[in-house]
C-alpha cells in the first residue's frame, strides 16, 4: 500500500508548460480495420488448455479476432486509412504528415511502414515516418502529432495510422504467456486537423517503467542473436525462436502486481493535469484490453463509475486500436455524446503507460 501512495504522488507532479489556448486540434474521424474471422472462448480453450469459463470470467475473453493471410500491420493500417479518407471526404493530397503508430513487427524488417501507407493512399504532398511504442503508441502519437502541429504551422492535416499482429508472436503453448492470449490483429487510422472544432484533443500523460525493459521480447532474429543454422535445423528451437520470450515471468508478474495500477492511473492523472481537468470530469474511459479485475480497479482508483466504459470482452486486445474500438462502442451505446470527456488509456510492454484526453463532439 505504501508503494502505491508513493507512486501515485510521484506521477501527480506537474509536467510543465501549456499551449496557447487559441490553438486547437480535433479528430475529424477515425476507422478501425478488424479481421473477418473470430475465435470463441470455447475454441480458444482447446488451444491454450485453459477452461472457457476462466477465459471469459477471469481473463475477460468472450471471443477475439484471428488474422487471415492478408492481415498484416501495414496492409491493415492502409485499409483503415483508405476507409477514413472515404468517410471524411478528405483528399489524400491534403495530408501534410503521416505518422505510423503501429508495431515494428510488420511485413518486413528494416522497413518504414508510414512511407508505404503514403504510397498506397497517394498522399504525395505529405512526409511519413514511424513511431514505435508497443500498445501505448496511440495516445503517444496523438500527443506527438498535436505538439508537432503547434511547433510547425505548415502541419494542418495529419493522418495517424497503425497496425498490430503481435498475436502471431505469442507462444500459446507457454502458460507464462497467458496474459497475451487475448491478443488480436487490427489496424486503425485517424485524421486530425488544426482548427477543427470537434472532438478536441486535450492533454496527454505518459509514464515508462524501465524495470520491465527486458521482460518481453523476441530473443532471436535481431542483431545480437541471429537465427543460426543450429536453431533453424531444430524444429522446436526454430518455433520458439520466432516467438516472444519471457526471461523472468515470475519476477515480471510480481512487479506488475506492484506497479501497474499506479502507473495506469498515474498516466491518466498526468493527462488530466495537462488538460486542466480533474478526475471527476472524466465521462468515459477507453482502456486497452486487460483483465476485468484490473480494468475496473483502474476505474475505482480514479473514482469513475463502472458504466462509464466498455470492456472489450468481444474484441480481445487489438493492440493500438483498442482505445478507438472502445470509443466506437461508447458512441454506439450513447455513452459518448457531445461534450463527453474521454480518457483514452493504453499500455505496452517495456513498460509504457499513456493516456490522451479528448472532449468529444462540438467545441463550445
Amino acid at each position: 500500500m505504501g508503494l502505491f501512495v508513493v507512486e501515485k504522488n510521484r506521477w501527480n507532479k506537474s509536467i510543465g508548460g501549456t499551449m496557447n489556448k487559441d490553438f486547437r486540434v480535433g479528430i475529424v474521424d477515425y476507422d478501425v480495420y478488424l479481421p473477418e474471422k473470430t475465435i470463441s472462448a470455447e475454441e480458444l480453450s482447446k488451444e491454450v488448455n485453459i477452461p472457457a469459463d476462466i477465459l471469459r470470467d477471469k481473463m475477460g475473453i468472450n471471443r477475439k479476432y484471428v488474422g487471415g493471410p492478408e492481415d498484416h500491420p501495414g496492409i491493415m493500417a492502409t485499409k483503415a486509412s483508405k476507409a477514413v479518407l472515404n468517410k471524411t471526404g478528405i483528399d489524400a493530397s491534403e495530408i501534410d504528415m503521416i505518422l505510423y503508430a503501429g508495431e515494428t513487427f510488420s511485413e518486413y524488417i528494416c522497413w518504414t511502414v508510414g512511407i508505404k501507407i503514403q504510397e498506397e493512399i497517394g498522399a504525395h504532398n505529405a512526409y511519413a515516418w514511424d513511431l514505435s511504442y508497443r500498445c501505448a503508441a496511440t495516445p503517444l502519437a496523438i500527443k506527438v502529432a498535436k505538439d508537432m502541429m503547434f511547433a510547425d504551422k505548415n502541419l494542418n492535416t495529419v493522418l495517424i495510422a497503425g497496425g498490430n499482429v503481435n498475436a502471431y508472436l505469442v507462444d500459446y503453448k507457454d502458460p507464462n504467456q497467458s496474459f497475451m492470449f487475448n491478443m488480436s490483429p487490427a489496424g486503425f487510422a485517424m485524421i486530425i486537423k488544426r482548427d477543427h472544432f470537434e472532438n478536441e484533443i486535450l492533454g496527454t500523460g505518459i509514464i515508462t517503467d524501465s524495470s520491465f525493459c527486458d521482460d518481453v521480447k523476441v530473443k532471436y532474429g535481431g542483431s545480437i542473436n541471429p537465427i543460426t543454422s543450429d536453431v533453424a535445423n531444430d524444429e522446436e528451437s526454430l518455433r520458439k525462436a520466432r516467438l516472444l520470450d519471457l526471461p523472468d515471468p515470475t519476477g515480471m508478474k510480481v512487479r506488475l502486481g506492484q506497479k501497474s495500477l499506479p502507473a495506469f492511473t498515474g498516466a491518466v492523472r498526468k493527462a488530466l493535469l495537462a488538460s486542466d481537468l480533474e478526475e471527476k470530469d472524466i465521462d468515459f474511459i477507453g482502456i486497452n484490453h486487460i483483465g476485468p479485475r484490473a480494468h475496473y480497479g483502474i476505474m475505482s482508483d480514479l473514482g469513475i463509475e463502472k458504466e462509464k466504459t466498455v470492456f472489450l470482452a468481444d474484441d480481445g486486445h487489438c493492440g493500438h486500436a483498442d482505445q478507438l474500438i472502445a470509443l466506437g462502442h461508447g458512441i454506439d451505446q450513447n455513452k459518448v455524446t457531445d461534450g463527453t470527456v474521454c480518457a483514452l488509456l493504453g499500455a505496452g510492454t517495456g513498460y509504457a503507460f499513456a493516456c490522451s484526453m479528448v472532449r468529444w463532439g462540438k467545441v463550445k
